[in-house]
């Protein structure tokens, strides 16, 4: 199943990047989860379990910094927010369309645990984003 089809979508975290360690990046084809609009506003609401939704930057690096990369960067929500953590951990994306709007919910597990098991048994698709340090994923 290609990923555009797919409702949920899981990411080792990694390190992450911004200030507050609050930014994941995506190589292009994992960034196709997000939805056409997410993509070319480069925005998206991102919602967490709970209820609380933040509306996101999704954008596109490309040649940005001088150099060409093929890359999306999401600004999650941050600590300050009311974000999680998120380095080191894993993190799950389940789409889900609320009449003409698409929204992100966004749910973090410590790596390892149950509920990461769980998401990685769950998956139709596994893989690993390319480089030294790649991050493993999957989704259904």
């Amino acid at each position: 199943m290609p990923i555009r089809q797919a409702s949920s979508f899981w990411i080792e975290a990694g390190a992450m990047s911004g200030g507050a360690a609050h930014q994941i990046e995506f190589p292009n084809e994992l960034a196709e989860f997000f939805d056409d609009n997410a993509r070319h506003e480069e925005v998206d609401t991102i919602r967490f379990p709970g209820g609380q939704s933040f509306i996101r930057p999704l954008t596109y690096r490309g040649t940005d910094y001088g150099q060409w990369t093929d890359i999306w960067r999401l600004g999650l929500p941050t600590a300050n927010m009311g974000g999680p953590q998120y380095s080191g951990r894993v993190i799950k994306f389940e789409r889900l369309q609320e009449g003409e709007n698409t929204v992100y919910v966004v749910t973090v597990a410590d790596a390892g645990s149950a509920e990461s098991q769980a998401w990685n048994a769950q998956s139709s698709t596994k893989d690993q984003t390319g480089g030294p340090q790649g991050r493993k994923y999957g989704y259904w």
